[in-house]
C-alpha cells in the first residue's frame, strides 16, 4: 500500500521553522505521535520489508503455497498429532489331527489346509462389525477413539455413525496372515499404551472363543445326528423283535422252518415205508391168493400209511386253513426284518463311533505364539515419514497443476 505524499496538509512557515530547529530523533518522535501510519510507511524497516517481500514473490511465486502446506504438515505432525500405541499378538490355529494331503511325498498346495481356512475365517471376523461392536461393548472402544484429548484430525467424530465407527476401527486394526508359517498377526492401535494392551487381550479371548465354538458346534451337530440315528435304529429293532415274538406265541411255534423240515422228514419216511409195503404186497400177490391174511394185513397197513401221508401233507399245504408253509413264509419275513433292523443298528453304532473319533480329530485350538505386551514407545504416526510423504505429494500436485495451467494458457494464446 502506497501513501500519496502530495495530499499532505500545508505546513505553516512558523511550524516549518520550528521543525528545522529540532533534532532528528525529536522529529521522528513527533512524527510517531502525530501520524503513526506515516511514520511506519516512511521507515527504512518497512521499505526493506516491502522490497524483500517483492523480491521473494518474484522469485518464489506460487511455490510459496507448497512451502505453506509443508509448514502446516510439519506443525501438525511435529506438535499436534496425537501419538498412537500398538500392541501385537500372534497366534496359529491347529487341529488335533493333521488332514493335509500329500501326493507322492509332495504337499498338495492347490488345496488349502484346514488351518489356513480357519485363519482366513478368523481374519475376516477380526475385521468384521461383530468384533468391533464386541470390543466396544466390553471396553468402550468407540468412546476411546472419540475422546477429546486426541487431536481433531486423528480422533473419531463424536456424532459418527456405526458405519463410520467400523471404518475407523478397520483402519486402526491391522491383520496379516503368513502362508508359510500359518501365523496370524494382529496389530491393535489406540491412543494409550495400556488401553492397546487391554484391547489386544480382549480380542485374543474373543477369537479363541470363536475357534473353540466353531469346531465344537460342528462336532455337536454331527454327534446329535449320529445319536438320533442310533436311537431310531434301536427302536426299530425292538419293534421288529416284538413282532417276531408275538408271531411265535400266536402260532405256538418257536421256529416254523425247523418244524417244516421235521414234517418233510416224516413225510419222506412215510412215503418210503409206503413204497416198501406196496412192493411187498406185489410180491405176495404173485404166489398167494387175494384173500390171504398176509395180503389183507399189508392192505390195511398201506391204507393207514396213505391216510397218514395225506394228513401230514395237509398240514404242510392246506387250502382251508393257514398251512405251515405260509406260517414259515411269514416267519421268514419277520425274521428278515429283525436281521435288517439289527444290521441298521450295528451300522448306526459304527457311524457313531466314527463320528466321535472324527469330532475329536477335528477339535481346533488357538495356540498363542506371541502374547500381547505393553508398548513403551509410540509407533504411529510416523512423523518424519509422514512429513516427507506429504511434501512429495504436495510438490507433485503443485508441478502437475503448473503443467496443466501452462498447457491451458498455451492453447488459449
Amino acid at each position: 500500500m502506497s501513501i500519496n505524499h502530495n495530499n499532505r496538509p500545508p505546513v505553516d512557515p512558523l511550524t516549518k521553522a520550528k521543525t528545522k530547529s529540532l533534532t532528528s530523533s525529536q522529529r521522528k518522535m513527533r512524527k510517531l505521535k502525530r501520524t503513526p501510519k506515516l511514520f511506519l510507511v516512511d521507515s527504512k524497516v518497512y521499505a526493506g520489508a516491502r522490497k524483500t517481500a517483492h523480491l521473494t514473490r518474484s522469485k518464489v511465486g506460487s511455490f510459496a503455497l507448497v512451502i505453506l502446506g509443508l509448514l502446516l504438515v510439519t506443525v501438525y505432525y511435529g506438535l499436534i498429532a496425537s501419538p498412537r500405541y500398538v500392541s501385537q499378538v500372534q497366534f496359529v490355529i491347529k487341529q488335533v489331527a493333521n488332514n493335509d494331503k500329500q501326493l507322492g511325498g509332495i504337499i498338495n498346495f492347490s488345496a488349502s489346509s484346514p488351518s489356513m481356512r480357519d485363519a482366513l475365517i478368523l481374519q475376516e471376523y477380526i475385521l468384521s462389525q461383530e468384533m468391533a461392536f464386541a470390543l466396544d461393548k466390553n471396553l468402550g472402544l468407540k468412546a476411546h477413539y472419540q475422546n477429546n484429548q486426541w487431536d481433531v484430525v486423528s480422533r473419531l467424530r463424536e456424532d459418527s455413525s456405526k458405519e463410520e465407527y467400523i471404518q475407523y476401527y478397520q483402519k486402526h486394526i491391522h491383520v496379516a496372515y503368513d502362508d508359510m508359517s500359518e501365523i496370524l498377526l494382529v496389530e491393535v492401535q489406540s491412543f494409550d499404551a495400556q488401553y492397546s494392551l487391554k484391547v489386544a487381550t480382549q480380542l485374543l479371548a474373543i477369537s479363541e472363543d470363536l475357534i473353540n465354538n466353531l469346531g465344537k458346534k460342528m462336532s455337536e451337530k454331527q454327534m446329535d445326528y449320529a445319536n438320533n440315528e442310533v436311537e431310531r435304529a434301536y427302536t426299530e429293532l425292538k419293534q421288529q423283535q416284538i413282532k417276531l415274538i408275538d408271531f411265535q406265541d400266536k402260532n405256538s411255534l418257536y421256529n416254523p422252518e425247523l418244524q417244516s423240515n421235521s414234517l418233510f422228514a416224516v413225510i419222506n419216511k412215510i412215503e418210503a415205508e409206503l413204497v416198501d409195503k406196496k412192493t411187498e404186497l406185489k410180491s405176495f400177490q404173485a404166489y398167494l391168493r387175494s384173500d390171504a391174511s398176509e395180503i389183507n394185513t399189508l392192505g390195511y397197513k398201506i391204507s393207514a400209511l396213505e391216510e397218514q401221508l395225506k394228513e401230514e401233507r395237509s398240514r404242510l399245504t392246506n387250502q382251508n386253513q393257514k398251512s405251515l408253509n405260509k406260517i414259515n413264509n411269514d416267519f421268514k419275513e419277520l425274521e428278515l426284518n429283525v436281521v435288517f433292523a439289527s444290521d441298521l443298528y450295528n451300522s448306526a453304532l459304527a457311524s457313531l463311533e466314527a463320528i466321535r473319533t472324527e469330532a475329536f480329530n477335528n477339535l481346533k485350538h488357538l495356540i498363542v505364539v506371541v502374547q500381547p505386551r505393553l508398548a513403551e514407545d509410540q509407533k504411529y504416526p510416523q512423523r518424519l515419514y509422514s512429513i516427507f510423504t506429504w511434501f512429495v505429494v504436495i510438490t507433485l500436485i503443485y508441478f502437475v497443476s503448473r503443467l496443466v495451467l501452462s498447457i491451458v494458457k498455451e492453447h488459449k494464446e
